[in-house]
């Protein structure tokens, strides 16, 4: 949408008045994703999708996410007791170099300690590009092969694939270049500022291209290729900012938060790159940039995360401090 234009968008609201537009509500809702890096790449580069796709699955990617596939829920009726049992693959610890295993097992959950049995393991030949089945349990009453089965046919459904995290991470990455601000729900909701509105469209075409590209299948034939996503308007009303503002706190809150912790564990692990205290300074930066942004959208001084932030930059300061310091000894000595 022309942004001249978007400057004249108005709703009409329940008690019949008309208000102008302060942004849009989007979410968005994916099914299990597994489509070829190819195809992603094509996708991107005809409808003009500003995000680099940088994966190159490997075989090793697809073993992990194959045997990762597998997990079922049973339940076993032993006496008077229900029991649940869950059926998965875990890591093994390390072995040979061109050898990697998961062992497949069963955990029995109980009230005080859950039950772990091993069924069998199940290891990726890196020289064969074969899948092997190992050390398995015959006095278990498990469909061991099955599972076995079920993980060769996922093994070769994801070579050359990626799957949600990874799609989940490419429209993460779009949908920060519209100043979006997550909403405090399960999923995938954000609100969007008026300016940015017009992206929503872009997004809105790359995941549904995907979804129609989607090569995972359910077994009940629900509908693999159907990706959810919409938007509504957000009327420019005091009780949308109130709500807005208490959404911008809340996810503000976090990010310090996050910030902090990880600038911390920089600085005790006695981290001295430059490169990383520059990329960090921008973090902190955008982020700023976004709460005066944010201040003007929503016509009110969002001053309750000043202390945060003051924290923030005076670890920021020592962080530099402390990289500063080890160029100005470095060039001494």
């Amino acid at each position: 949408m022309n942004n001249s234009l978007e400057r004249f968008i108005a709703i009409k609201t329940e008690d019949g008045k008309i208000e102008e537009v302060m942004g849009k509500y989007m979410y968005y809702s994916l099914p299990k994703l597994i489509v070829k890096v190819d195809k992603v790449k094509e996708i991107c580069e005809a409808i003009g999708f500003p995000v680099e796709v940088k994966e190159k699955p490997s075989m090793t990617d697809a073993f992990r996410s194959a045997t990762s596939e597998i997990h079922h829920r049973i339940l076993e009726v032993y006496g008077d007791e229900m029991k649940v049992i869950n059926v998965y693959c875990r890591d093994n610890k390390k072995g040979e170099n061109d050898v990697l295993s998961r062992e497949l097992v069963e955990e029995t959950l109980d009230e005080t300690t859950n039950l772990y049995k091993k069924l069998a393991n199940i290891a990726l030949d890196k020289n064969s590009g074969e899948l092997v089945l190992s050390d398995v349990d015959t006095t278990s009453s498990r469909d061991i092969p099955a599972y076995f089965e079920e993980a060769k046919r996922y093994f070769y459904l994801y070579q050359g694939c990626i799957s949600n995290r990874s799609i989940e991470t490419i429209a993460d990455k779009y949908i920060s270049t519209m100043s979006a601000m997550p909403i405090s729900a399960r999923g995938h909701h954000y609100f969007v500022p008026r300016a940015h509105m017009h992206k929503i469209s872009l997004l809105e075409d790359f995941l549904e291209l995907l979804g129609k590209s989607n090569l995972f299948s359910y077994s009940d034939r629900r509908d693999s290729t159907y990706i959810s996503i919409n938007s509504m308007y957000v009327a420019d009303n005091e009780k949308q900012r109130d709500k807005m503002a208490h959404e911008f706190y809340l996810d503000m809150a976090k990010e310090i938060s996050e910030y902090q912790s990880r600038i911390i564990g920089l600085m005790e692990r006695g981290n001295k790159s430059q490169r990383i205290l520059d990329r960090w300074g921008l973090k902190i930066q955008a982020m700023e940039s976004k709460k005066r942004e944010y201040e003007k959208i929503l016509n009110r001084n969002l001053s309750d995360v000043d202390d945060e932030f003051s924290m923030l930059r005076g670890l920021y300061d020592n962080f530099k401090m402390s990289v500063k310091s080890s160029q100005i000894f470095g060039a001494v000595a």
